[in-house]
């Protein structure tokens, strides 16, 4: 039987930090030239990626803290620090347009960053699937984790987040109306599906990024639905 081996005892650096550096970094140079190539001025563009590592880590702390009373970083506090800073940096620039840009290039870079930052839990050992033996099945030892062998929750979601990545960089390129209701959704379901197979989930009906995601889907789908009814409305 195909299964991954994983020891989570780290003499040097933690790979988990690493992910979450390549995490940051592959997402904000790639904010950076989608925001200038959307007419951002460069030195908002350079503030945004500046800020929002900051936001995100903070925002991620906070909400873990909020909802556990623990010390760790929530993928969803992340996002909305990401967002957050978004419209600081855009309330600063003063350009409705440039403020637009930068949130949209948000939507569309923070799978890819949830994507590669998976990789760093799949190598730490946290956020971890349920008990599984079949394929693909992750041994993990050191750290008091010996003998156990769970489902790769986190491998699958660096998979279909790459995935909604790509299908969010192509209707991009194409300009499709429906692009970032697109990734946002299919993001939002992703995460509420997939948070199933964490084995922090095996004790409650509903978890609360799953609730999160949920109230995010509806309020994203209410504004949607505002926004067609209103151009319909509007005298051909």
């Amino acid at each position: 039987m195909l299964s991954l081996h994983i020891d989570t005892e780290y003499s040097v650096i933690s790979p988990y930090s690493v992910m979450i550096l390549l995490s940051f970094a592959s997402g904000l140079v790639l904010q950076y030239f989608l925001n200038i190539k959307r007419g951002v001025i460069k030195r908002y563009a350079l503030y945004l990626i500046t800020l929002g590592p900051l936001m995100s880590i903070e925002g991620a702390l906070l909400l873990t803290y909020i909802t556990s009373k623990s010390i760790g970083l929530s993928s969803l506090g992340g996002l909305t620090g990401m967002y957050a800073a978004a419209l600081v940096i855009g309330a600063l620039s003063r350009d409705k347009y440039g403020a637009r840009a930068m949130l949209e290039n948000c939507t569309l870079i923070l799978p890819l960053m949830y994507s590669v930052a998976k990789v760093g839990c799949l190598l730490g050992g946290c956020c971890y699937g349920r008990a599984y033996h079949g394929p693909l099945c992750v041994e993990y030892t050191g750290h008091g984790m010996e003998g156990m062998c769970v489902f790769p929750v986190q491998l699958a979601e660096t998979v279909v987040f790459f995935m909604i990545f790509i299908v969010g960089m192509i209707m991009a390129k194409k300009r499709s109306k429906n692009t970032l209701f697109t990734v946002f959704m299919l993001s939002a379901a992703a995460k509420f599906i997939l948070d199933v197979l964490r084995d922090s989930h095996k004790e409650c009906i509903i978890s609360v990024n799953q609730a999160l995601c949920l109230a995010m889907m509806v309020l994203v789908a209410a504004a949607a639905a505002v926004k067609n009814f209103n151009k319909k409305k509007q005298p051909m």
